[in-house]
């Protein structure tokens, strides 16, 4: 098999990458009206109001700790992890919005991992057709393959984290590679978040070059990956 994860793969020298770019493009837009409504509607208010935004030493943690278990349930069940970085930077600021969404997406991925790793059998069936993986390449190179694909804003995080458990590729190769990889995207969409929430069209122009930049870098590497796949199978 010549291909992975996904049968159409994002190639930075063909026409392909362009849809990489219309999908970002399209998932800010869609955030950034989102955040606009929200903050009409207040919803940040609300959020304080409902007792997980306060800041007394007693119940401070409340949010994090409910937005994360609550992300992680969502994105279990197929919730894009750019909307749940958006939120996190527009509930609780850049930087702890940052890590609080990081948290919430690494727990995801370990969690629906363990879960298609326990029932392999079912999880293969329900990935089979859905995705076209290069199995011995993804298990020889777990680390940097699942870095690199992590990058692009392109393909489906839960059937991803479904695939590897389903197929056992080694978990902490695996985790460790989404944990790093995850960091651009989690990155550009909290600072989208919080740019709106600020009403800073600076960090809303800042998040937008994040994004080139990330998506550039990610093509590249995917690119160079491709190339070594093709040699190697």
């Amino acid at each position: 098999m010549r291909s992975i994860m996904v049968k159409h793969s994002p190639n930075i020298f063909g026409q392909s990458s362009i849809k990489v770019f219309i999908k970002g493009g399209v998932t800010i837009l869609a955030l950034l009206l989102l955040g606009y409504l929200a903050k009409s509607l207040d919803f940040e208010n609300i959020f304080a109001t409902s007792g997980f935004g306060q800041k007394d030493d007693a119940s401070r943690w409340n949010g994090p700790l409910a937005y994360i278990a609550f992300s992680a349930a969502l994105m279990c069940i197929g919730a894009p992890r750019q909307v749940i970085s958006f939120f996190a930077a527009f509930f609780f600021g850049l930087t702890f919005g940052f890590f609080v969404a990081l948290i919430a997406t690494i727990c995801t991925c370990v969690l629906s991992y363990s879960i298609a790793r326990g029932f392999s059998r079912f999880f293969q069936d329900f990935v089979k057709g859905k995705l076209n993986l290069a199995l011995n390449f993804w298990r020889d190179n777990t680390f940097l393959t699942t870095m690199i694909w992590r990058f692009l804003p392109v393909g489906s995080n839960l059937l991803t984290n479904l695939a590897a458990g389903a197929f056992k590729i080694p978990a902490l190769s695996f985790i460790s590679g989404s944990a790093l990889g995850y960091i651009p995207q989690t990155l550009v969409f909290a600072v989208l978040g919080s740019g709106v929430n600020l009403g800073s069209e600076v960090q809303i122009v800042v998040s937008v070059g994040l994004f080139v930049v990330s998506a550039i870098l990610g093509l590249y590497l995917y690119a160079r990956y491709r190339k070594q796949l093709k040699t190697d199978i």
